[in-house]
């Protein structure tokens, strides 16, 4: 679900509507004062994790790399990798 953009004006006078989308639809809201983003309202349930479909979104929204970092990340994740565990049973300990 995308997220909405919202002045605190419009979030104000829209407050009741604004929290229904929030928990009835899983919607996101960013509260703005000009162009700074001062609050992000989101569902109560998503408190315990991150939704996987906004995955991209979020790194979209993040620095972008140049070549030598994204090798540099790519080995590292390849490390990672590398290291865990292959166990079937995660809880066999």
């Amino acid at each position: 679900m995308s997220v909405i953009a919202l002045t605190v004006t419009e979030f104000s006078r829209g407050l009741s509507n604004f929290l229904n989308q929030v928990q009835y639809q899983g919607q996101t809201l960013d509260i703005q004062r000009g162009k700074k983003l001062v609050a992000r309202v989101l569902p109560a349930g998503a408190a315990d994790g991150f939704p996987i479909d906004r995955l991209d979104a979020l790194l979209a929204k993040g620095p972008r790399l140049s070549t030598a970092e994204r090798q540099a990340m790519a080995a590292d994740v390849g490390a990672v990798r590398a290291n865990l565990s292959t166990k079937d049973d995660p809880w066999d300990l």
